[in-house]
């Protein structure tokens, strides 16, 4: 039987026509975003029988289709049937999406590991970097196997490109060896999802387009070498085949090609047309000058990431004469060279064949090392002061510059033309010109990014995709072609996106000047300034050539160190520069630290030149930078920690024949003294790891920190070492340095052994000690845990004792003797000539080699000393932000504010990707600082290290111009002055601390709670009841995307979900007509201990509507610790009965979505019984029961057509903010129930419970500490 199968790829659309198990014929073809056409096009172009029985599968865009539609994991089982094939896996390698399967004897998929949103490792990261080098998917199949495989950042498609970019530009690595690298890594890939799937031996089905890269197939047969790999005839088409095997049954009959299609709906939101901002954006006119035979010139080069841009500016008169901008493909050399041929035709035609002098020479950009080399000249300078130069020349009263470029975007805030702070994006293309043009290009077909700006201007209603980075809109992208939205909206919306991206994820909450300038080669794109005056309803100043800014920047920056000494001249030959050639002699390992660096030597017109490493040791040689005299701070801080207060090896005693391992990872770089001096004194041998084992990292299975990465490698690296256990401390708390609150670690610190024994599931988990470390409540309690280890090992308690006691004695010494070193420091600091830098982050991302990429040793070998902001002496000073119960966060905080007003002392603070804690405190740490500089330095597994250098850089010029103008005195925060308070019983009131006002709440219609929206039926009920007993409450309404765009405006969007919407939802009630400035708003904040960020919240939230400068909001918070009962016994017991009810009817509510015959009408009619039941809580709370009773007899009259029994059951369970907000959780639970599954969300009850569980737990553990004679009386009992 004749049946059609039809995939909708990520990518590409897939058609197979079967005759039973045989293909008929198989077609491919990309939809390159017009997914209609592409239809179309295969359809047209085969004959397909009438009546074809035809089944769809894949992505989306199948629901588009007037046919039968499956799922893909249906369609590869029936393809591997009909293929005859038994495997143990499967492999889908797509254009978007890697998916492995895994099977059972039969053949039937069991599990699925899936990538996540991020392109790496996909068919359409491959098809984006090889466009970056100018190369197409052809000419894979010329790459040869004898091309050298480099290592590559696996964890980011944007790492990745900045990886391969920089290794081009460095010379490290030549087209074909990066072409072959991300094979490689692609392959990696696929090996890993195999080994979490736990697919070690056996049969492995290879399928998908990628399967078309011969070296990615080869590269996978030699990682995995123990699987069979099997690449059927069907692999690029193989869903596709399974669809059509399965359509002889399950299919339903062609429609004609007029009616295949439904008709399409737009389901994003849409924005105004960007024109209506014209008039917000003033361009600067320039025309380019001519060249004058005699005269002289300078030739700035800026070389980006994607483009290099040259200028030749005259010496007097500063006019630009010539200039080129052409893309840099991988070879910033080669594109340099095009570029001066161009300046040198511009010299000619316009001289006459005349000759001129260029006197002066200077690089900026991302290549500006590599092409400083090439062009002699020790003018090499960041991009970042380059391009304030350059747009100070144009309007000295410029205070912001926004610069886009192709994968760097920068914000630079000026004080009198000078910068006095920056940012960068942190590890993120989105924001930036690749993330546009690929955008653009992969799905919309717009090659030429000059194309851009007029499609986009072209549009009427750009469509809203929010933030996302450039791996997520991509889907959303394909999403809307699918659904039918016009090209030009299309476009409009990812520029909208950028922009977003942009303020966002770069500028944050930090100051945008009044005189805004936007450049950079994205600022050519005509619709991007009108997208910035859309956002910050701001005008935009646009400088004539925007693109050059950086060029024409570094040319002016370099006449002005030649006028201060600091530069002499260095004539260029342009004829000469051409034809030119870097000599590439040899390699060698620098030992100067521990990073053992290659360096290249390099001849340039018979000059050598040593080039490359992490730090500046060698750039210093080429500009003959004096050397100055430096203290590191942290590397003396390591050296205590891990060999003066370290247990000595050669006093070590043997009394056990095991070994155990210590993984440097997490409270290792904290604790090590105490861990290793209590293994020494029980007689036990500890291997301490030196490596990050790829083979460990590569185990992951969640999208953990780099640190959680780090750990893996480093227990991978204790295992390869042979040793018999390895130790993996849950390091929980440590004794406060606050007074009210504790002292514990991240949610991941704390997870270690846990995840560990996960992700090594073939070792014994015996092997793994999971020692509890917490002292929170003293030395007594702590040696509990360290006694539960040990009696693993068969020691005994005294023993263990001894060897607590030992043990703490010597990581107590290493304290002293650490605050000892850092007052020193401090001391040595008031003497130094130079700014001197305080490193502040945790000492397992800051200190170490493995995690830093030598950041420390970046500031030394550039002249500035470093000190580790562990070792400050900061127990006397205040922590101004409340809750700070991270151990390492109160340590920061505290040595931020010690540092505030250190004229010479300067921040840069080490941050990992995703690291929960820091999307929080350095908000904070901008408080703290307020105009003073700090710079922020994100890392994670790549290896580039241009990106950092530029950063650094920047930071350290930043801090001249800082300190020339710092003479202001900062203007005090402003402070709306009231404070809630609570005075027992009804005694509710809000306290002006400046003022002495005193308003009351309850009855007072001046002042409104406004309850954050846990769920429509829970918020609105909570609401009732409050006004019910005299409290003016109002619920705010279930959230929107506009709800998170609005919050994440004025947030950095790192920040977790919750915290978004609850903001969100303020702001939209302040900009509403309901915000009055005659009343009073308290914003209920529930809120946490730790170790997650809900006890943040609030305290982000009052900083916030601080700089708000909002007049009549105040935070009032109630806290889990006390299960929210702090009001009061009569509140609590009011706010328990209204929580146990509305569980009851969220149940009601999801089950009738389930079950009712219609669930649209269903839930009108439980809605509006429910709110005549919301009137009688808040005027006649004594009839609850009553009314209950009403709602049941209503919600019986509505007609179900399938009972509760016979529905399939899924609880949902999670974080309690995101579990019970509506709309959080409510694409999740609709989608679940149109397919007739009841939904339960597990309620907030259970959270109560939970924490009255926590509390008794807790207090029982207090009590125990108390003495025993005294523990009926003590506190903790009369608490519990």
């Amino acid at each position: 039987m004749i049946s059609l199968g039809i995939n909708i790829g990520s990518s590409s659309l897939k058609l197979v026509l079967a005759d039973g198990d045989k293909v008929v014929w198989s077609a491919l073809t990309p939809h390159e975003g017009d997914f209609h056409a592409a239809v179309r096009k295969l359809m047209s172009e085969r004959d397909i029988p009438v009546g074809t029985k035809v089944l769809v599968t894949g992505n989306e865009g199948r629901y588009l289709f007037n046919a039968a539609g499956t799922l893909e994991p249906l369609c590869v089982e029936a393809a591997l049937k009909a293929s005859g094939i038994k495997a143990d896996a499967v492999a889908s390698m797509g254009g978007e999406d890697l998916v492995v399967y895994s099977l059972d004897e039969n053949g039937k998929i069991i599990n699925n590991f899936s990538g996540n949103k991020c392109a790496s490792g996909t068919g359409e990261f491959l098809k984006q970097q090889l466009g970056r080098m100018d190369m197409t998917l052809a000419d894979i199949a010329k790459v040869p196997e004898t091309a050298t495989v480099m290592s590559l950042s696996t964890r980011c498609s944007v790492f990745m490109k900045s990886d391969c970019t920089h290794r081009l530009n460095k010379r490290e690595a030549t087209k074909d060896d990066i072409v072959l690298s991300l094979s490689n890594v692609m392959a990696g890939k696929v090996v890993d999802f195999l080994k979490r799937a736990k697919v070690t031996k056996g049969r492995v089905v290879l399928t998908g387009g990628v399967t078309l890269n011969r070296h990615i197939v080869r590269f996978i047969r030699e990682r995995a070498p123990d699987l069979e790999f099997v690449v059927p005839d069907t692999a690029s088409v193989f869903e596709a085949y399974g669809a059509a095997v399965l359509a002889a049954g399950a299919g339903s009959p062609l429609p004609p090609p007029a009616t295949l299609l439904k008709p399409n709906v737009v389901r994003f939101d849409t924005l105004p047309d960007l024109k209506k901002w014209r008039d917000k954006v003033r361009f600067f006119e320039s025309s380019e000058g001519k060249v004058v035979a005699g005269r002289k010139y300078i030739l700035g080069v800026d070389g980006g990431s994607t483009t290099t841009k040259a200028c030749l500016v005259d010496s007097e008169t500063d006019e630009v004469v010539a200039s080129h901008y052409g893309r840099t493909h991988g070879d910033p050399v080669k594109a340099l060279k095009e570029c001066l041929a161009v300046l040198r035709d511009k010299i000619a035609a316009d001289t006459n064949g005349g000759s001129i002098e260029i006197e002066l020479t200077a690089t900026t950009g991302s290549s500006r090392e590599i092409l400083g080399v090439f062009l002699e000249t020790p003018g090499v300078y960041n991009e970042i002061i380059a391009h304030a130069v350059g747009t100070a020349y144009f309007d000295p009263g410029v205070e912001t510059i926004f610069e886009i470029g192709g994968q760097d975007a920068k914000y630079v805030l000026l004080k009198n033309g000078v910068p006095i702070d920056y940012a960068m994006n942190e590890a993120c293309s989105a924001g930036t010109g690749s993330f546009l043009e690929e955008s653009s290009s992969g799905d919309l077909s717009i090659h030429s990014a000059k194309d851009i700006g007029p499609i986009a201007l072209q549009g009427d209603a750009p469509l809203k995709f929010g933030e996302h980075c450039s791996a997520f809109i991509n889907s959303d992208i394909r999403k809307a072609v699918q659904q039918g939205a016009t090209r030009e909206n299309i476009t409009a919306g990812i520029v909208v996106s950028i922009v977003a991206n942009y303020l966002n994820r770069v500028v944050g909450n930090r100051t945008i000047g009044g005189k805004v300038f936007l450049q950079g080669g994205v600022a050519k794109n005509s619709a991007v300034p009108l997208a910035f005056a859309m956002m910050l309803d701001k005008e935009i100043l646009v400088p004539p050539s925007p693109e050059l800014m950086g060029c024409f920047g570094v040319a002016l920056l370099a006449k002005r160190k030649r006028a201060e000494g600091l530069l002499d001249n260095v004539v260029v030959d342009l004829e000469s520069a051409i034809t030119r050639e870097i000599v590439y002699e040899r390699v060698f390992t620098c030992k100067a630290c521990d990073n053992l660096c290659p360096i290249q030597v390099l001849k340039v017109n018979g000059h050598p030149y040593m080039f490359g490493g992490r730090c500046n040791k060698y750039t210093n040689t080429r500009k003959a930078v004096k050397d100055v005299p430096v203290f590191d701070y942290v590397q003396k801080r390591q050296d205590l920690m891990f060999e003066t207060f370290a247990a000595p090896a050669e006093s070590f005693v043997a009394k056990r024949k095991f070994t155990v391992g210590i993984p440097r990872a997490f409270s290792t770089h904290s604790l090590y003294p105490l861990y290793s001096w209590f293994f020494h004194e029980l007689g036990i041998k500890t291997v301490l790891s030196t490596e990050v084992a790829q083979e460990g990292v590569v185990r992951v299975e969640s999208a953990y920190c780099f640190p959680a990465e780090i750990a893996h490698g480093a227990v991978q690296d204790c295992l390869d070492k042979g040793v018999d256990y390895v130790f993996v401390p849950h390091f929980r708390d440590m004794a406060s340095y606050e007074e009210d609150v504790h002292a514990n670690t991240c949610p991941i610190t704390q997870s270690l052994p846990y995840y560990i024994t996960k992700a090594f599931p073939e070792i014994d988990e015996k092997r793994f000690l999971p020692l509890v470390v917490s002292f929170k409540f003293g030395d007594k309690k702590a040696l509990e845990h360290f006694a539960a280890m040990a009696e693993l090992l068969g020691i005994g308690e005294p023993e263990t004792r001894a060897a607590f006691d030992i043990a703490v004695a010597k990581q107590r010494e290493y304290f002293s003797a650490a605050m000892a070193l850092g007052r020193e420091a401090l001391e040595e600091a008031k003497k130094a000539d130079r700014p001197v830098i305080a490193v502040l982050g945790r000492p397992y991302n800051a200190f170490t080699p493995e995690a830093n990429m030598g950041i420390p040793r970046k500031f030394t070998t550039r002249g500035y000393s470093v000190i580790p902001f562990d070792i400050l002496p900061i127990d006397d000073e205040k922590n101004n932000f409340p809750n700070m119960y991270w151990y390492y966060g109160q340590q920061d905080m505290r040595a931020a504010q010690l540092l505030k007003d250190n004229p010479n002392v300067y921040v840069t603070w080490i941050t990992n990707f995703s690291c929960a804690p820091d999307s929080f405190m350095l908000h904070y740490l901008k408080w703290t600082m307020g105009q003073k500089p700090f710079l922020v330095l994100e890392l994670d597994s790549h290896s580039a290290d241009a990106g950092i250098d530029t950063r650094v850089e920047a930071f350290l010029d930043i801090l001249d111009g800082y300190r020339a103008k710092k003479s202001e005195i900062e203007a005090e925060r402003y402070d709306n002055g009231w404070k809630f308070a609570y005075g027992g019983g009804e005694d509710l009131r809000v306290v002006n601390q400046k003022t002495g006002e005193k308003v009351m709440v309850r009855d007072n219609k001046r002042t409104k709670i406004l309850l954050s929206n846990m769920g429509n039926v829970s918020t609105e009920f909570m609401a009732a009841t409050l006004r019910g007993i005299g409290l003016n409450a109002e619920a705010m309404p279930v959230a929107t995307n506009k709800t998170i765009q609005l919050a994440r405006s004025h947030a950095s969007g790192k920040e977790c979900v919750p915290s978004h919407l609850l903001l969100g939802s303020v702001l939209q009630f302040i900009a509403s007509e309901k915000y009055r400035k005659d009343e009073l708003y308290l914003i209920f904040v529930p809120i946490t201990t730790g170790p997650c960020r809900t006890g943040q919240y609030f305290v982000f939230y009052e900083n916030l509507f601080k700089d708000m400068r909002l007049e009549n909001v105040v935070v009032f918070t109630l806290s889990a610790d006390n299960s929210y009962t702090e009001l009061g016994p009569s509140f609590a017991k009011e706010m328990w009965k209204g929580i146990v009810v509305t569980d009851y009817m969220k149940d009601i509510q999801t089950s009738l979505k389930a079950t009712a015959e219609d669930p649209r009408k269903a839930i009108a009619a439980f809605e509006a019984s429910w709110k005549i039941m919301m009137a009688t809580v808040e005027k006649h709370p004594d009839k609850i029961w009553s009314e209950l009773e009403r709602v049941v007899v209503d919600v019986k009259r509505i007609p179900l057509k399938r009972t509760l029994e016979d529905c399939p059951k899924v609880l949902v369970v999670g974080e309690i903010y995101v579990r019970r907000d509506d709309f959080a959780v409510g694409e999740l639970t609709d989608l679940m129930s149109e397919r007739g599954i009841a939904v339960k969300v597990s309620g907030i009850g259970e959270w109560i419970h939970y924490l009255d569980f926590v509390r008794e737990y807790a207090l029982k553990k207090l009590i125990k500490l108390e003495p025993a004679g005294t523990r009926l009386f003590s506190k903790p009992s009369r608490d519990l």
